[in-house]
């Protein structure tokens, strides 16, 4: 009895009773989690722009987006578990739930520690095909090969939160990178100012603090009180549930790849204009990212909400929270915008102290920022998409609006423009086009589902 009362205070049922507050209630944890994961890399470039040179925050950005490749398959596949273990708890079957939480983990594990060596490996060939700055390649290469070591711990906590989120439970990853994102900035604070180690102090730091997430998150999982509980004795991979998890999954990473594939290109293109541009890019996506963290969170909440109602076969309540969802989102990011673009040159020079990089980023956010409001509809509309099980559809939609709209946009704006800022365009251009792909596709299945189903809720 005790514990049936724990698990409900801990997770949340999107398939019964109001839409918004138990929504609103599973996104704030995301929204907490999102910006202190996303802490470890921005405490990095605090420290690394305001005490280091700017060539170390040159050589921070530069290796942002490999880092991002890295992890960008694994990091779908841990959608994939978390489609498929939604739809197993909307469907109360909680032991199909357990293994694909077992199968994805093992797989993970084994996963990571390819990617780990692999990257180590051809770390420096890759910067150089980037056209990574002569002066960047040193540091660059130091702070991706120390920070590439975590990598099998960060898909380890990934994997396991796509379960334990599944179940309704924002409020334990949140937890867990409370603590990990305090312990960051410490271990920054330690071994970049007290014992100067450069680059390599703000990698150090940032793989522990991720082994320590993981040590965490499996410690939370692993007890009595969670829906989907681990154990590291039953970890196996099950043929069928693996399969599963990678139809969903796997074109989910890809379509995460192919997103950071092309901001790849528009890497290729801002390096050809130099160190200080390169910094400039490197602290716009810091900024960003107080617009992007919030989206992310609604998207894995809408992809919960999916999954768990899709296994319950409550269409019309999908299509309303789809809804309700989208609004939160676009009223969220509008705020956020009206905020930062209030205070703009402060707000970047939290992130640079070059008052010469600040000028350069601030051309590519008079852009991007005021269109932001388009990416929440894609990412939640998305989020939907993949929540039903539709993940190759959602991949045809990022392919083609993310890579090949936006790599056509970037070889032609940097012709005809040949600006950073002229650059930048290509954002909200694809996201127009992403987004309007997504709801087309949604409004067709949803509406397939209900005549197929006239009498579902």
């Amino acid at each position: 009895m005790t514990e049936q009362v724990v698990k409900k205070k801990k997770s949340i049922i999107m398939t019964e009773g109001p839409i918004a507050g138990p929504m609103l209630r599973f996104i704030l944890p995301l929204i907490g989690s999102s910006l202190f994961q996303q802490l470890y890399n921005t405490v990095d470039f605090l420290f690394v722009g305001n005490v280091m040179t700017k060539t170390s925050a040159a050589a921070v950005g530069a290796s942002s987006t490999l880092i991002a490749i890295t992890i960008g398959l694994f990091s779908g596949i841990s959608v994939g578990t978390s489609v498929v273990a939604s739809q197993a708890i909307g469907s109360n079957d909680k032991e199909k739930g357990e293994k694909v939480i077992h199968t994805s983990v093992a797989f993970g594990i084994i996963g990571g520690l390819i990617i780990m060596v692999l990257g180590i490996i051809f770390a420096p060939g890759i910067l150089g095909i980037l056209r990574t700055p002569t002066e960047v390649m040193p540091e660059a290469v130091t702070y991706i090969r120390i920070y590439l070591i975590s990598v099998p711990m960060l898909v380890f906590y990934n994997m396991v939160c796509g379960g334990v989120r599944a179940s309704g439970d924002s409020k334990t990853p949140f937890t867990v990178l409370v603590i990990c994102g305090f312990l960051n900035v410490v271990m920054d604070y330690l071994l970049i100012v007290i014992i100067p180690l450069g680059v390599a102090g703000v990698s150090i730091a940032t793989a522990i603090t991720q082994s320590v997430s993981a040590v965490l998150i499996y410690r939370k999982a692993a007890s009595p009180d969670q829906e989907l509980r681990l154990s590291l004795k039953k970890l196996k991979i099950d043929k069928d549930i693996l399969k599963a998890v990678l139809r969903i999954g796997l074109p989910a990473g890809l379509q995460t790849i192919i997103i950071t594939f092309s901001n790849v290109m528009v890497q290729y293109y801002i390096n050809s204009f130099g160190e200080t541009s390169v910094a400039a890019f490197a602290a716009y996506y810091k900024v960003e990212n107080l617009f992007w963290l919030p989206i992310v969170a609604f998207g894995q909440a809408a992809t919960t909400f999916s999954g768990q109602n899709f296994g319950a076969g409550k269409y019309r309540r999908i299509r309303k929270g789809a809804l309700i969802n989208v609004l939160m989102g676009v009223g969220t990011i509008l705020v956020i915008m009206a905020l930062i673009l209030s205070f703009p040159r402060t707000v970047f020079t939290w992130f640079i102290k070059d008052q010469d990089v600040v000028t350069e980023a601030l051309k590519i956010a008079w852009v991007s920022f005021p269109l932001y409001w388009i990416y929440p509809i894609l990412e939640v509309v998305g989020g939907f998409v993949r929540g039903m099980g539709y993940s190759i559809s959602s991949m045809a939609i990022v392919i083609t609006s993310q890579c090949v709209i936006r790599v056509a946009l970037l070889a032609i704006f940097s012709r005809v423009f040949g600006t950073i800022e002229g650059l930048a365009w290509v954002y909200p251009i694809s996201w127009a086009c992403a987004a309007i792909s997504f709801c087309l596709v949604f409004v067709y299945l949803i509406n397939k589902f209900i005549r197929q189903n006239p009498d579902c809720e």
